[in-house]
């Protein structure tokens, strides 16, 4: 599970704008202007500008796993935060921090409290109610990891209109209506209620199928990404594994631009007397790179 959730942190970042061709449908007195894409370049582009004017993203977080083969599903509740640091020198440095305060299986819901943040070079996994507290250095001292060499295992939100080259050889890349795949889905009917939720009214939606002999045909079936065509935030993220095992991010009440404390993204290491259990794993070089997908 944690490494799976280290794949939520590095694959929500790509966000958002509208300094890009588009066309504007005329709205009627009730319907907010909404943007129409041509094609996915189109909204990559779009996506790619916005990325470089956000500097914070925040907004609660659902996330579900849906085992396919044992009928299992899980559910955590929480909150995502992002601070996008452009340096002229060093490029782009993300923060990414996640909070969940709940867990849903099957009809038992319990309250919990568990922590993830990376910071650009530190993934750390806090559990304050057991005092458990894991820290790994994911690049050397002095770089950052780059969340676009990691698409293989955290294909998400990653921003995506930054390297379009790179997602164009390696994928298709095909826009959708916002219902395709949820609607009358044979295979996972309940997703239909995913069609009706708030925030994924007014999306559209961005279908990634790793192309023969790109490498990554063998890890995932495919990715769905819904972005809200009036603020360009993200709202929706369904990713099927070669196993058919689903994983979907919701994102709701999104705030862009706006204040997230320094604290959120604090790794820092408790202090030794302070009773937590603290396990570090310094970096080792390419073999440590981690299997996001592990559970």
């Amino acid at each position: 599970m944690p490494s799976a959730l280290l794949s939520i942190l590095l694959a929500t970042a790509p966000l958002l704008a509208f300094n890009a061709p588009h066309t504007i449908v005329e709205p009627d007195a009730d319907t907010p202007a909404q943007l129409e894409f041509n094609s996915p370049r189109e909204l990559l582009t779009s996506l790619a500008a916005q990325d470089k004017s956000t500097t914070t993203l925040k907004g609660g977080v659902r996330y579900t796993i849906i085992n396919a083969l044992e009928n299992d599903m899980q559910i955590r509740y929480g909150n995502l935060a992002i601070r996008n640091d452009d340096n002229a020198d060093a490029g782009l440095s993300r923060r990414y921090a996640v909070r969940f305060t709940g867990l849903e299986i099957d009809d038992r819901f319990d309250q919990i409290d568990e922590h993830y943040i990376f910071d650009g070079r530190w993934f750390v996994e806090r559990n304050p109610e057991e005092k458990q507290f894991n820290k790994r250095e994911l690049v050397p001292q002095g770089e950052t990891l780059d969340p676009m060499e990691l698409m293989r295992d955290a294909p998400f939100w990653v921003s995506l209109g930054r390297d379009q080259d790179r997602l164009f050889d390696h994928y298709e890349i095909t826009i959708h209506a916002p219902t395709e795949g949820l609607v009358d889905n044979a295979d996972f009917p309940e997703l239909t209620t995913l069609a009706e939720q708030p925030h994924v009214q007014g999306t559209t939606q961005l279908k990634l199928v790793p192309k023969p002999g790109s490498g990554f045909e063998d890890d995932w079936e495919f990715v769905r990404i819904w972005v809200n065509t009036e603020t360009l935030l993200p709202a929706l993220y369904l990713k099927q594994d070669w196993t058919g095992d689903l994983q979907v991010v919701e994102l709701f009440q999104t705030e862009r631009n706006t204040e997230i404390p320094s604290s959120v993204f604090d790794t820092s290491t408790p202090d030794s007397a302070s009773g937590w259990n603290v396990q570090i794993n310094r970096w080792r070089g390419d073999a440590d790179q981690p299997n996001l997908e592990s559970p």
